[in-house]
């Protein structure tokens, strides 16, 4: 009788170890995932080769433990929505901290706002500023709004009017549009590709616009100090 006894408690205390061994082994996979999901999080603000490298990298290794992780497989989704929704990391992680718009781009200012002068004597009046891009060659819309005109200006390439709140963007020397008229877009939304220009390089041309009249873009923007 002792003896079954003992062998009962036995069997008791062997299945409450396995029991908090399994919570454990739990506890530390859900660990694991959302330490992925700050690691992507970070990896999109970057927004830059290496880190678009990575994210390919743990976006395959996501695939994987989904399959010998089942019980996981909520979590690893969720991370996994992450990877299609660059826009929404961007709006959780604004560098622009106190300003309501973001970057159309990430680079630095190459001709600023209001009149440039040339090397040969010749200047220009300049509505907006040119961005020479430091990663992606995409621009993207600083805040939510309606596409009011896609245009085509030739040499110029493509030229993107989207009405916000309480201004008007322009994004120009695109060879590529991602929108239509009509479209909403929202903070961060891809709305084209850059083009090259003729001296082999890519820039994007941006203006603001508010009440009718050209202001300059570093008043509502932080950009990179001007090459």
């Amino acid at each position: 009788m002792k003896r079954l006894k003992y062998n009962r408690n036995l069997k008791n205390i062997l299945n409450l170890l396995k029991q908090r061994l399994n919570y454990k082994r739990q506890l530390n996979r859900i660990i694991y995932v959302l330490a992925i999901l700050v690691l992507l999080l970070l990896l999109k603000r970057l927004n830059n080769k290496i880190s678009s490298n990575i994210i390919e990298i743990i976006d395959n290794s996501i695939h994987y433990k989904v399959n010998i992780k089942e019980d996981s497989k909520v979590i690893i989704d969720f991370s996994k929505r992450f990877l299609q929704l660059p826009e929404k990391a961007l709006s959780v992680l604004n560098i622009n901290e106190g300003s309501k718009y973001i970057p159309p781009i990430e680079g630095a200012i190459y001709n600023p706002f209001g009149e440039v002068k040339y090397l040969d004597g010749s200047s220009k009046y300049n509505n907006g500023i040119d961005i020479i891009p430091s990663g992606e060659k995409e621009a993207v819309a600083i805040d939510k709004g309606i596409v009011l005109s896609v245009e085509d200006k030739g040499s110029h390439g493509y030229y993107i009017t989207i009405e916000h709140e309480d201004i008007i963007s322009v994004y120009g020397y695109l060879i590529n549009t991602y929108v239509d008229v009509g479209d909403e877009v929202i903070q961060g939304t891809k709305i084209g590709t850059l083009g090259t220009n003729k001296d082999g390089n890519k820039y994007l041309h941006f203006e603001i616009w508010e009440d009718g009249t050209a202001v300059n873009p570093s008043k509502y923007i932080k950009f990179n100090k001007r090459l």
